[in-house]
């Protein structure tokens, strides 16, 4: 595991050693939480995606996978619809059509499954 982790960096963030700049933080975090995420520790994922709204608060990705988290990893569906609902409302202006819909897909899933 760590091995891999230190090969990934020094292969695409290898000045994140030195003075690691936003985006290569959010990179890292993002492969952070993929690696969590594989490996079931939903605790540690949700981490570093709270580590990438840190960077970027707008950053809608993060918005949806931490609805995603809730609802298909912790089944803490209350808290999944409100991850869905700021991704749906923030991207609204149709500048992101693809989180929009993946989050309106989930929201829906979520409604049919509790009615």
């Amino acid at each position: 595991m760590r091995g891999r982790l230190l090969s990934t960096l020094l292969t695409y963030l290898p000045g994140a050693w030195i003075d690691p700049k936003d985006n290569e933080l959010i990179t890292l975090y993002r492969l952070r939480y993929k690696m969590a995420l594989e490996e079931e520790k939903y605790d540690t994922a949700m981490i570093f995606l709270n580590k990438i709204l840190e960077l970027d608060p707008m950053n809608l990705d993060a918005k949806l996978c931490k609805g995603e988290v809730y609802h298909r990893c912790l089944n803490d569906y209350p808290r999944a619809i409100e991850q869905y609902n700021k991704v749906i409302r923030l991207s609204a202006d149709g500048r992101n059509d693809a989180l929009h819909t993946r989050a309106r897909a989930a929201m829906s899933e979520i409604m049919e499954m509790l009615s």
